[in-house]
């Protein structure tokens, strides 16, 4: 489907409709529709004095910057199907094409924005300010997006790598949370965003808007020049590849472990080479813990002198519960790409016809990712500390939740037909891990058990309850409907993805 484009793009005005058709069609306006509904669902429950932050965070932090969500796996996509050898040599070129691609995703960003805005506080806001923060943003966020993507051959290292550099430009954010003041902030792009953001709710004065709209101006110009620099370079002309390795007989250690681990132990050997040596790989894997790391620090501190009048330390359980679940879930995200990957790549249908086999490759990916969340669960929660969890529920829970990390790389790999639908699909199951999250402290018994459609509700909740109870009947129940619910997904997406290959 995608090949067509070639024969379909002669103009800006086809290109911008066939990226809006394409858009629709991975659903990611569907997607929009759902997180929408999810924003207009809690925040419209919120305290009235929590509306307007809570929309600004939103708005800053997601809806104005999707297009970075996105824009790496169309880009890979129609780089992997050859569009991109057949566009650039027509009157559209590259100009056309990230023009283009900028357009569609920033109107998209602008409309989901307005939407989730316009439901939860239809009064009093400068919807012309607004748009005006929003727009230039998204397109700037699309433009570093294409920028990055341009050197890289998977979407995980797109990802990856993006938390080196987002964890720097999102810093006003602690400025905006009044966490730590400094005039640096201004240098860096979120905060014109949050200056004409927050303007659109409260006012500003006319020189820091300036000074934001002229930002974001430059910024999109910059952003531009480079995004079209990189694109020509490692897309068009191939520069920054590394030649093909050469054939050459495999070392003595991968000839040992195959002859006596077969396919699987191979395998195995690979991907824990590419783990230890792609800085970007290991930031995937240490992930977990560092937000484990992160909340243990953090979490105190707001308690103590940003939150008066609420004790934090009450929530502290439901902390633990989303250190739970992230885990698993953040692994199973990261070994379902693999998957997705091997497919695009071709690598999948060799390794099927293997000695491995299929059943072969689905038991090992789905082990790795089983025996990753395991011990993404028990370390994530040693960092935590902050809630005393008897060592024995730990353990139980660590075994039940990291039943997630299968059932997600198997939903992606079902499901997905390639990298853009897998984002799609992830843009959704995030909610999986936030809904339970939400649902323990929020929903009265036995109201809350509703949450239990969701299967790592009942790891997390035994967490909470073993860590205010001790281990208990409760928790050995909550962990014996974790196996049932999460098993039966995870046999489930195994099956499909079986037939599916």
């Amino acid at each position: 489907m995608i090949r067509t484009i070639g024969r379909a793009v002669p103009t800006l005005r086809s290109m911008l409709s066939w990226d809006i058709w394409i858009q629709v069609r991975y659903g990611f306006y569907a997607v929009y529709a759902v997180v929408t509904l999810f924003y207009l669902l809690i925040l419209g429950n919120l305290p009235a004095d929590l509306v307007e932050p809570a929309l600004v965070l939103v708005v800053v932090t997601d809806t104005a910057v999707l297009g970075f969500y996105f824009i790496g796996a169309l880009v890979l996509i129609e780089k992997r199907e050859g569009v991109l050898d057949a566009l650039v040599v027509t009157p559209l070129g590259i100009r056309g094409y990230i023009v283009s691609k900028t357009i569609s995703l920033t109107a998209l960003a602008a409309l989901a924005s307005t939407v989730v805005v316009a439901f939860v506080h239809p009064t009093g806001v400068d919807f012309a300010l607004l748009l005006a923060g929003v727009a230039p943003t998204a397109s700037l966020f699309v433009l570093v997006g294409i920028a990055a993507v341009a050197r890289f051959d998977t979407i995980n290292r797109y990802f990856f790598s993006a938390v080196l550099y987002g964890t720097i430009l999102y810093a006003p954010l602690a400025g905006y949370l009044g966490v730590f003041e400094t005039p640096v902030y201004y240098l860096l792009p979120i905060q014109p965003t949050l200056v004409l953001v927050e303007g659109a709710f409260s006012g500003h004065r006319l020189a820091t808007v300036t000074y934001a709209l002229v930002y974001l101006g430059l910024g999109n110009a910059v952003a531009y020049v480079l995004a079209r620099r990189q694109f020509r370079y490692h897309v068009v002309q191939g520069g920054g590849k590394r030649p093909a390795a050469s054939a050459h007989e495999p070392n003595r250690l991968t000839s040992w472990v195959t002859e006596r681990g077969g396919s699987i132990g191979g395998m195995a050997l690979a991907d824990t080479r590419n783990w230890v040596r792609d800085p970007i790989l290991l930031l995937a894997a240490t992930g977990p813990l560092a937000l484990g790391v992160f909340a243990r620090l953090v979490l105190p501190v707001a308690d103590r002198r940003y939150v008066p009048g609420l004790d934090l330390s009450a929530y502290f359980p439901v902390a633990l519960a989303f250190l739970v679940a992230f885990p698993p879930y953040i692994y199973g995200f990261v070994v379902g790409f693999f998957v997705l990957e091997d497919r695009e790549q071709g690598t999948l249908s060799a390794l099927v016809a293997s000695p491995l086999t299929r059943s072969g490759y689905l038991r090992y990916r789905g082990l790795s990712a089983y025996l990753l969340g395991v011990v993404g669960v028990v370390l994530s929660v040693a960092l935590f500390g902050l809630v005393d969890v008897p060592p024995l529920a730990v353990g139980s829970v660590a075994l039940i939740a990291a039943l997630a990390g299968p059932a997600v790389t198997f939903l992606f790999a079902s499901l997905a037909r390639d990298s853009i639908e897998g984002l799609a699909i992830n843009k959704l199951l995030g909610l999986v891990v936030v809904l339970p999250a939400l649902a323990i402290p929020v929903l009265p018994e036995p109201m809350e058990y509703v949450a239990g459609i969701d299967p790592l509700y009942w790891p997390m909740k035994a967490a909470v309850v073993s860590a205010e109870k001790g281990v208990s009947v409760a928790v050995v129940v909550h962990l014996a409907l974790g196996v049932l619910s999460l098993g039966l997904v995870t046999a489930a997406f195994a099956r499909r993805f079986d037939v599916a290959t």
